[in-house]
């Protein structure tokens, strides 16, 4: 029998890899510059996994062996400030509804005070686990204006050094070896990273996309604490490096359960990134397969945490294909909120660049787009056809290094939406 729910298992995979038919693409008001996706998700392709073991182990009377029922208690805190927690929670009570229900049928999710409880029934004994990783899943759509955040190695924004061509601001803001944005435009290895995040104050704003500080552990160069973190990531020391032992984490005891088997946190040094500053991953040279956060080659940008636009406000996310390359894309439209957000964010990005550019030297701006911790895509608007930036009434789109599977995942995804609280499992 395990042969013949094996065989049902890769049919099911196959499908979801053939995917739905192709919806229509959404006309894009900026598709001159198309924005490049960086993210291959595959919690589609998990959740059928899930959803076919459960069956494939239950008797003839279809009541799944050794069942019983699965509760996990989670307590919610806000993650936008100026979002109110009731209705944030009754929220995510519909997008976990929808996110768990193909997986635990029958699956309940009620709210009890400031707390979200979600019971399967009928569930085996690895569903507690499913469930903390559904439910932890974040696809964190978050937009910035770019050189007006990111950050060069003496602390400053770009775009307060751009009028006095500081090389470093202008590496970052045009590129250099590489296009802005991606690894050797500017960017730094982990710890020189989170060395400068550390290095800037709080700064609290309802435009933080995180309200509190986040933690992580090194070690020393050439220390068996990272020659320990390499054998369990199956990498090799990187010589003069601080290796990443653990983290980032909410909360320094959260550290702890990341560190690798025999390091203990005497080893360890703990840098904290406050609030009001973020640390972005560059975007990876292969989008299917991007750089562990651990890895020495990872390379990142310090921004301060000013977003723009947040991926709540966008609307029907959907899987396209670009008709200028032939390859899969997301489209998707925006909120009224997020057109006139979208709008201002390049208008301030047209105006800068005309305000940097002279003497012949065209210095176009940048808007940034991050999923959760990695960058996306760093796109430019052309201030002299968008002088008061773009209008988005006809939505945008994300193109790039898709399989049709990638982009229908990530389109699933942006369409569950991220949970607008953040949700700590406490029983």
């Amino acid at each position: 029998m395990s042969d013949y729910f094996d065989r049902v298992e890769r049919q099911i995979v196959r499908n979801v890899e053939a995917g739905p038919p192709r919806s229509s693409r959404l006309q894009s008001a900026f598709g001159y510059f198309a924005l490049a996706a960086a993210a291959a998700v595959v919690i589609v392709v998990a959740g059928v996994f899930l959803l076919t073991r459960g069956p494939g182990q239950a008797s003839r009377t279809g009541a799944p062996s050794h069942s019983h029922t699965a509760t996990v208690t989670f307590t919610a805190s806000t993650i936008d400030p100026r979002a109110s927690l009731g209705p944030a929670i009754d929220r995510s009570i519909r997008i976990l509804r929808a996110r768990l229900g193909g997986v635990f049928p029958g699956v309940g999710v009620s709210r009890a005070g400031d707390d979200i409880v979600v019971t399967a029934p009928n569930a085996n004994a690895g569903a507690r686990a499913k469930i903390l990783a559904l439910v932890g899943t974040t696809a964190q759509l978050a937009f910035y204006d770019w050189e007006a955040n990111v950050l060069t190695p003496n602390g400053k924004t770009v775009a307060s050094q751009l009028q006095t061509q500081n090389p470093t601001a202008t590496e970052i803001s045009q590129g250099a070896n590489a296009a802005p944005g991606n690894p050797g435009a500017g960017s730094m290895n982990l710890y020189d990273a989170v060395k400068l995040a550390s290095k800037q104050p709080e700064s609290s704003s309802p435009a933080n996309s995180r309200v509190g500080p986040q933690y992580y552990m090194f070690g020393a160069p050439g220390s068996a604490a990272c020659a320990a973190a390499a054998k369990a990531n199956g990498t090799v020391p990187a010589a003069g490096q601080h290796c990443l032992l653990s983290g980032p984490a909410d909360n320094k005891p959260g550290l702890l359960v990341g560190l690798p088997a025999g390091v203990n946190p005497s080893q360890g040094q703990i840098l904290t990134v406050r609030r009001g500053t973020a640390v972005l991953q560059a975007i990876p040279p292969d989008f299917a397969k991007p750089t562990p956060l651990g890895d020495p080659s990872a390379q990142f940008f310090v921004l301060k945490d000013n977003v723009a636009l947040r991926g709540s406000d966008i609307t029907n996310p959907q899987q396209s294909t670009d008709p200028n390359s032939g390859q899969a894309d997301v489209t998707f439209g925006f909120t009224s909120k997020g057109q006139r957000e979208f709008q201002e964010v390049t208008a301030d990005v047209a105006h800068r660049g005309d305000l940097v550019s002279g003497l012949g030297q065209t210095l176009n701006q940048h808007f940034a787009v991050a999923l959760d911790s990695q960058l996306i895509t760093v796109p430019f608007i052309d201030f002299k056809q968008y002088p008061d930036g773009i209008r988005a009434d006809n939505g945008a789109d994300i193109s790039g290094s898709f399989t049709i599977t990638s982009a229908q995942d990530l389109a699933s995804q942006l369409h569950l939406s991220a949970l607008p609280v953040r949700l700590t499992a406490t029983g």
